[in-house]
């Protein structure tokens, strides 16, 4: 054997033992994330995109390994099942939009509301700041209040309670909506249960008023609503009364 051949020989017995090592310490890390990751556990993921209040059935999702160590049984749903305990032979409906492979967890999926004869579900977008807040919730009871811009010269603008003492049915997860104008707000999917011609008028409401707020109601009750619409000639005619007032007290004060 020449001394090429033996460097050859040599070097193929280094790259060997390389080789080893390469595999000894992969084999090794492979170990060491097992055993701080331990067991799996089965959660499901969702197969295609799934818009707000829509079905989620067995077809749509698929199953999906979760390390143990972050597998939270109060969080992550195993079985569509888990989530109709309390509500038995209804249906398993989205809280909010769900994008294609997101694990489903718990405040993702809700039981489908039980509707009486008459009633409808309907869902709308409010804003999370001016219209929800944190405050509103499931069971809350709400006014439903829309601002309507005037249509043309002749026509007021006006704020009207579109809705009066209303339950919430679900208040979803926040996201976001960007307007005609490019700017991007966070909004909340808001569900209530209404008659069917209350649904026609907060669809209206929500097509096309400028904006839409709720109204919390203490849990004192409702008390009088009040007037059901305030306009740009009520506005009007409160800063006339307020500068009459002041010229008022002026000259009562001249005449002192």
């Amino acid at each position: 054997m020449n001394p090429r051949q033996r460097r050859g020989v040599l070097l193929m017995i280094v790259a060997g033992i390389g080789a080893l090592a390469v595999f000894f310490t992969v084999v090794s890390y492979v170990n060491t994330l097992n055993n701080e990751l331990g067991t799996y556990r089965t959660a499901l993921r969702l197969t295609q995109d799934v818009a707000p209040y829509q079905p989620i059935t067995e077809e749509m999702v698929e199953t999906y390994e979760v390390p143990a160590r972050f597998f939270d049984e109060e969080t992550f749903i195993s079985d569509l099942d888990q989530v109709l305990e309390q509500q038995p032979g209804s249906q398993a409906v989205s809280s909010t939009y769900i994008a294609e492979n997101s694990i489903l967890q718990s405040s993702m999926v809700i039981p489908a509301p039980e509707l009486e004869a008459g009633e409808r579900e309907i869902a709308i977008m409010v804003d999370a700041e001016t219209g929800v807040a944190g405050k509103v919730r499931q069971g809350s009871r709400v006014d439903i209040y829309a601002t309507f811009p005037a249509s043309d010269e002749g026509s007021e603008s006006c704020a009207t309670r579109v809705l009066t003492d209303v339950e919430v049915l679900e208040v979803g997860q926040v996201g976001s909506d960007v307007n005609e104008n490019g700017t991007q707000s966070a909004v909340v999917p808001v569900t209530f249960r209404l008659s069917a011609q209350d649904t026609l008028a907060l669809t209206y409401a929500e097509s096309f008023s400028s904006a839409l707020r709720l109204g919390l109601i203490s849990g004192e009750g409702s008390g009088d609503p009040g007037d059901i619409q305030f306009c740009s000639s009520d506005q009007a005619a409160l800063e006339d009364g307020g500068q009459q007032d002041q010229g008022n007290g002026q000259q009562q004060q001249q005449d002192n």
